[in-house]
């Protein structure tokens, strides 16, 4: 097994930058708060270039930016050409290149247990499968794959931060006619896998993240009501 080395060599190393920074043995000064965002956005930078996130990578980027805009000499860029450049730049890159946990959907049946490995980037991922009709997911730092098999799915409230998301909803049954979906993606991506019947009606907020559907519904089903906010993200919608 592959031990999960980096986040505890990260907290390491930022205590010691924290504690030699108020020494002032650092040429530049900063306050302690941006420090702590310094080390918080490093952080996120890391993790996204790890899985290719593009908005993650960008807007980490941008934020380091705008606190160290004095040294650098940037003050007149910031904050709002500073922002819409890493708006642009963000959604052109998700364009452009996919997060690396993400390939292509494969069949599946009713016996998946949970379980975790690496997959061959070597990235963390947990698998497992849930039988509820009330779907709830918080993920953060992670890659997670949930397999949703409901007799009677009614709802689904998806958190995802600074993470990576998969949900196959094509073993999900809605037999009162219509059931919700809350998403909630900041500084990550969510994938939904949703059977052609289902026919969603989007009432999303989307704040610099990024929205995109693949396949379209064929026939008419049961209605999907999908609501929430995508922020500095990514939401895919896969039609199965």
């Amino acid at each position: 097994m592959h031990k999960n080395w980096f986040w505890p060599v990260f907290l390491i190393a930022s205590a010691v930058v924290l504690i030699v920074s108020q020494l002032g043995l650092f040429t530049l000064r900063v306050s302690i708060w941006s420090l702590l965002l310094t080390l918080i956005l490093v952080a996120a930078l890391i993790s996204s270039l790890r899985y290719l996130n593009m908005p993650g990578v960008v807007f980490a980027i941008a934020f380091l930016t705008m606190i160290y805009a004095q040294p650098l000499g940037i003050t007149k860029l910031v904050p709002w050409t500073i922002l819409g450049a890493a708006v642009l730049l963000s959604i052109g890159l998700s364009l452009l290149i996919h997060p690396r946990y993400q390939y292509h959907y494969r069949y599946h049946n009713h016996d998946h247990a949970h379980y975790n490995h690496h997959n061959h980037d070597g990235v963390h991922e947990s698998t497992s499968t849930i039988n509820d009709d009330h779907v709830n997911l918080d993920l953060s730092l992670g890659n997670s794959i949930r397999y949703v098999h409901s007799e009677n799915f009614r709802s689904a409230d998806l958190n995802v931060s600074m993470a990576g998301a998969k949900i196959y909803f094509d073993d999900a049954d809605i037999k009162e006619g219509r059931a919700t979906i809350n998403v909630d993606v900041s500084l990550g991506s969510l994938e939904l896998y949703l059977p052609q019947t289902w026919q969603l009606q989007e009432n999303l907020s989307n704040s610099m993240g990024h929205i995109s559907s693949t396949g379209t519904p064929t026939t008419a089903g049961p209605g999907v009501i999908l609501t929430g906010s995508v922020s500095l993200g990514e939401l895919r919608i896969i039609y199965i």
